[in-house]
């Protein structure tokens, strides 16, 4: 683990935008893993959101914190 992750920029719950492959989405973390998965362990902090994409209910997992762009508008 690496000691100079940091603490975590969002909590469950948080509503945020972030990067997936060539899109940009709106969700809301449904659970936030410190230190990342297991295939990024220690390399950053990484989360699952729940968002809807073509028209359907998504639920992507271990997006690396660095891929949220921040939270919704009107969150904070």
């Amino acid at each position: 683990m690496n000691p100079n992750l940091g603490p975590m920029k969002y909590q469950l719950n948080d509503r945020v935008v972030f990067r997936f492959q060539d899109e940009l989405l709106n969700g809301c973390i449904v659970v936030a893993d410190f230190g990342g998965s297991l295939e990024m362990l220690g390399k950053c902090h990484s989360y699952d959101l729940r968002c809807r994409r073509k028209g359907q209910g998504w639920l992507i997992k271990h997006v690396p914190e660095d891929d949220i762009i921040g939270f919704q508008a009107g969150q904070a």
